[in-house]
């Protein structure tokens, strides 16, 4: 299911890591997470996706304008490059969803070592994408260039194949 989202990639500028970390909370009340790792309060989540670099995923309805107001509240601080029109964010879930994973993704996503809340930048299906586990259901959203979203579709329903079950988008109409 492509979830709609407002993608805003922020890169601390050099010594400003503690300055942007200020800055954010003072606006979203949210902490820079550690590598690996995402913060989220439900309405907007910060994913660390390299050293010094977070990708901020907020509501698709706030539009471009949150990207250039926080583009001048971080001036000097950070890069603030906003993504929306160039990545999209699958959500995807369901009792086969660690074993689909497992064909086409080299990341060991067991509960064990990768609960909610971990992600990584990797390849899923041969694709770049930010992998980020939402819950423990387990769902797990998957930040990709628009580009690629429907080879990664049709890639999730191949591998869905081999567990008997089938991979529906969202926006799909099924039984006509």
């Amino acid at each position: 299911m492509q979830r709609p989202a407002t993608l805003v990639q922020l890169t601390a500028r050099r010594g400003q890591q503690p300055a942007l970390a200020a800055a954010i909370w003072q606006r979203l009340q949210l902490n820079l997470p550690q590598p690996g790792h995402s913060t989220s309060d439900g309405a907007y989540t910060l994913i660390w996706i390299q050293p010094g670099g977070w990708l901020l995923q907020a509501p698709a309805d706030i539009g471009n304008a949150f990207s250039v107001q926080l583009k001048s509240a971080l001036a000097g601080i950070a890069a603030v490059v906003d993504q929306s029109h160039g990545k999209c964010v699958l959500q995807v879930s369901g009792l086969s969803t660690l074993e689909v994973f497992a064909r086409c993704c080299r990341l060991d996503l067991h509960p064990r070592v990768f609960d909610a809340g971990r992600c990584a930048v990797t390849l899923v299906a041969r694709v770049s994408c930010v992998l980020r586990q939402v819950d423990a259901t387990p769902c797990f959203d998957l930040i990709v260039a628009s580009t690629f979203e429907m080879w990664l579709l049709e890639e999730l329903q191949e591998a869905s194949h081999a567990f008997g079950s089938r991979f529906i988008p969202a926006n799909a109409v099924v039984g006509m």
